[in-house]
């Protein structure tokens, strides 16, 4: 009787952050579906031709394709050696995954795609490290890119990877148990007066917060898409 071979440490790591990534958006209320055509080889609409497809040598090693809520997501991982060559290398693959994970999507979408890197086990607080993955994030040629270093310890791996989705799509500050006084809506008029904000746009805060049935996560998209549009005036 034959036994199943053991999962490679690469396949525990996309494991693992795939089931956190999992996990939060769940807590979230967000749809979640595998979308195996993302991490492919294959441009959409390609029949299988070379002119079509890419070379393995062309794209990450190991990579997983989700979309979560509106989110396209691609899960793969950074080199197991700390060296800048090596992280470059990387960054080009992945920018060639997302060039065909882009392929799947309307332009709209294509504009919340995301490529999530996870680090070597025991990254996480290690400078150099810690330097390298500002080289991948700050490429954020077609998609932004995060890394999530991961700790020494598996069983500090949730803890971690909370710090790490509060500076994601994943994050949500206004959901808390704070309590916070009312601030008065005329402050934002007084930030007219100062040219920190257009008086239109000003305007247009003020309509958006003062509905009724307010959806949280709703308002603070209409806020920053009216903020967006302010450089189009």
């Amino acid at each position: 009787m034959s036994e199943t071979p053991s999962a490679s440490p690469a396949q525990i790591a996309l494991e693992t952050g795939e089931r956190l990534l999992i996990r939060r958006a769940s807590e979230l209320g967000l749809s979640i579906g595998s979308k195996p055509n993302y991490a492919g080889r294959t441009f959409a609409g390609g029949s299988d031709t070379p002119s079509a497809r890419l070379e393995p040598s062309d794209l990450p090693n190991h990579v997983r394709g989700l979309q979560i809520g509106r989110y396209a997501v691609l899960l793969t991982l950074l080199p197991e050696a700390p060296n800048e060559e090596g992280m470059s290398d990387l960054v080009r693959r992945v920018r060639n995954q997302c060039v065909v994970a882009r392929s799947y999507l309307s332009a709209p979408s294509a504009l919340d795609l995301h490529a999530i890197l996870l680090g070597p086990r025991g990254s996480e607080g290690i400078d150099r490290w810690r330097a390298l993955a500002l080289i991948a994030e700050r490429d954020e040629r077609v998609a932004r890119k995060l890394v999530w270093l991961r700790p020494l310890d598996a069983n500090a791996d949730e803890d971690s990877f909370a710090d790490f989705v509060k500076r994601s799509f994943l994050a949500r500050p206004w959901i808390t148990d704070e309590i916070f006084s009312m601030a008065p809506l005329d402050n934002v008029n007084r930030a007219t007066a100062f040219g920190d904000v257009p008086r239109d746009t000003a305007g247009e805060w003020i309509r958006l917060a003062s509905g009724s049935d307010i959806d949280p996560d709703r308002l603070v998209e209409q806020l920053v898409a009216s903020w967006q549009r302010r450089s189009a005036r």
